[in-house]
Order: C-alpha cells, then sequence, then structure tokens
C-alpha cells in the first residue's frame, strides 16, 4: 500500500518549480522592482523656492518662473527660448513663503548651466526679466551651478533661494 503522502516526481517538481517562480517575483519586489516607483519619469527636475525677503508689490511680479539655460551667461532670453536652449515651469504662485516646482519635458537632457527663479517685473514681456535667485551649491548666489540631466534623467532638491531685495548678478 503507498504512503498518503507518497507524491510522483513529476507532481514533486512542480511543487518545486512553482515554489521558486514564487521566491523569485517575491524577490524582484523587495526593492519594489515591479512597482510604479521603478516606472520611467519623465525627465527634468524639481524642488523647493525659499522666499527669504518681503514680496515686492504684485503689480511688479507680473509673471515668476523657474528658467534654465543652457549657456551662461544666457545672451538673449527669447532667442534661448525660441531655439531650445532654455526651458521653464508654469507660472509660480504670488506672496507664498515656500514654493514647490517642477520642470518636465519628454525631451530635456544635458547639461544647464544656469537656473534661475525669473521675474518678469514691467509690461514688457519679452525684454523686463530680471533673475531673483540662482540655483548655487556653495551658498554663494554669484556662483552659478550647473544641472545635468545626462540622457533624460530627473533630478529633484534642485533648490533655490530668492531675496527680491538682496538680488544676484543680473547676466540678461
Amino acid at each position: 500500500m503507498k504512503s498518503p503522502y507518497h507524491m510522483p516526481w513529476t507532481s514533486v517538481w512542480r511543487h518545486v518549480t512553482a515554489a521558486l517562480v514564487i521566491v523569485v517575483a517575491l524577490a524582484a519586489c523587495e526593492d519594489h522592482g515591479l512597482s510604479p516607483v521603478n516606472a520611467v519619469e519623465t525627465p527634468g527636475f524639481s524642488g523647493t523656492i525659499l522666499i527669504r525677503s518681503t514680496w515686492p508689490p504684485q503689480d511688479s511680479v507680473r509673471d515668476l518662473r523657474v528658467a534654465a539655460f543652457r549657456h551662461y551667461p544666457p545672451t538673449d532670453i527669447l532667442s534661448e527660448i525660441v531655439n531650445g536652449s532654455a526651458v521653464f515651469s508654469d507660472e509660480l504662485p504670488y506672496g507664498a513663503d515656500t514654493i514647490r516646482y517642477s520642470v518636465r519635458s519628454a525631451d530635456l537632457k544635458g547639461i544647464f548651466e544656469y537656473v534661475v527663479v525669473a521675474q518678469n517685473y514691467g509690461p514688457d514681456p519679452f525684454r523686463q526679466w530680471r533673475a531673483v535667485g540662482v540655483y548655487n551649491l556653495a551658498g554663494d548666489f554669484t556662483i552659478p551651478a550647473p544641472i545635468d540631466l545626462g540622457t533624460g534623467r530627473y533630478l529633484r532638491e534642485i533648490d533655490l533661494d530668492v531675496d527680491f531685495i538682496n538680488l544676484p548678478p543680473q547676466p540678461f
């Protein structure tokens, strides 16, 4: 008489194979391997803007955006934007102490030498811009730091300080 615990070898191998598949699947999930965390992100960068001074009157802040330029100093903002050498965020809100921002685009890649918070301060949306904050690593806003998106990475913590009273050097 056969033991009730006796199984043919083919059945044993099926169970072993199923167990191995489960172990491998669980191991792949251990570091979020199958989760959206590792999904491909749209290239770009993001961070927080900290406002370190009082805001100027709202009518002098006609538009405020994060802008990134491939060349430093940028020679002509309009031509930089038209030829794709500059990218910018959506318009930033007026009056907040801290502002989260992001700049994303499917074709963003390479090095941007100059990342700023730019303020349009007058009626001419093509010429009346000034830098009010510069991305830097050394704590010295006179020395801009580049960002490198490589072949299409997404960078976080590209944080900027804005001081409407003590403006950084103006390259425009």
